[in-house]
């Protein structure tokens, strides 16, 4: 260490002398260090404590419903309190005729209050007597109503804030309630692209549109092109697979074919498929 009084000189000192003015210093950076630390851990709690309060107390995006009566109570509820329009689609070829019983008078009411009301069925409905008889009552009370050959999943739509949606679950029992504005709104549009496509449902016509039968034969073929199963394009379609054979023996009946692997050829060949038409997605 330098030596008092004599400039340029050092002394020895002890190494414990040493230690304690080299490392004091670093003890101060350290406790002030530590000091900060405890102050930023205590504010992240702070704010920890409020962000779980808010989530809590605020609207969530969305909410799993489980249940089918929880499901049914918070859908009836939310279509009770429509105040302008409701938008819905129902994929499948038919709905079992009790749950059509109830949704009618509901359907009804809303209409009677003069609540714009659209809904998308698949062209399979036209096959369900008790279902195509549903859509035509509805249609004649002013409910707007169309078919398409495919479909995505059901959604149910209040005055485009609260939407409801199946889960990823196979569970038919599950389904899930969002309020988030964007995600409503994405799910809205999707809604309008599939109805400017739609065939609009006339409740005098006695038998369902020609234009369904060919939308359907045309979504046929061009899945068989694509070399789909049959049980496939059932699903795809909400028709039986019955259904679908029947169509299948049709058509080979129609061109003269005798095998499927002909029928694909003959398909291809004379144009069934409209040029401009892009292959759709496989059915799920």
């Amino acid at each position: 260490m330098p030596v008092p009084g004599e400039p340029g000189l050092l002394a020895a000192v002890t190494p414990a002398t040493a230690a304690r003015r080299t490392l004091a210093p670093l003890e101060r950076e350290l406790a002030e260090n530590r000091i900060r630390l405890e102050a930023l851990t205590k504010a992240f709690e702070t704010a920890e404590v409020v962000y779980a309060e808010g989530r809590q107390t605020g609207p969530q995006s969305s909410t799993i419903l489980r249940g089918a009566g929880e499901i049914a109570e918070t859908i009836d509820a939310a279509v009770g309190l429509c105040k302008a329009e409701l938008l819905t689609a129902q994929p499948g070829g038919r709905r079992p005729p009790a749950i059509l019983e109830t949704v009618v008078r509901r359907n009804l009411d809303l209409l009677s209050r003069g609540i714009s009301q659209r809904t998308l069925y698949q062209h399979a409905v036209w096959n369900h007597p008790p279902t195509a008889g549903y859509i035509r009552t509805v249609a004649e009370a002013g409910g707007s109503v169309r078919t398409v050959d495919e479909m995505f999943d059901r959604v149910i739509i209040c005055d485009r804030t609260v939407a409801f949606i199946p889960t990823l679950s196979d569970s038919p029992d599950e389904a899930l309630e969002v309020r988030d504005p964007h995600v409503v709104r994405y799910l809205a549009n999707v809604f309008e692209y599939a109805w400017a496509r739609g065939t609009p449902v006339d409740p005098a016509a006695g038998k369902r549109p020609e234009i369904v039968v060919s939308e359907l034969e045309q979504s046929i073929v061009r899945f068989l092109v694509a070399g789909h199963t049959e049980e496939k394009i059932a699903r795809g379609l909400g028709i039986s697979r019955r259904t679908v054979a029947e169509y299948i023996s049709r058509i080979s009946r129609r061109l003269g074919s005798v095998s499927r692997a002909q029928l694909g050829y003959l398909i291809a060949t004379k144009g069934l498929l409209p040029e401009s038409q892009d292959e759709r997605s496989c059915p799920p």
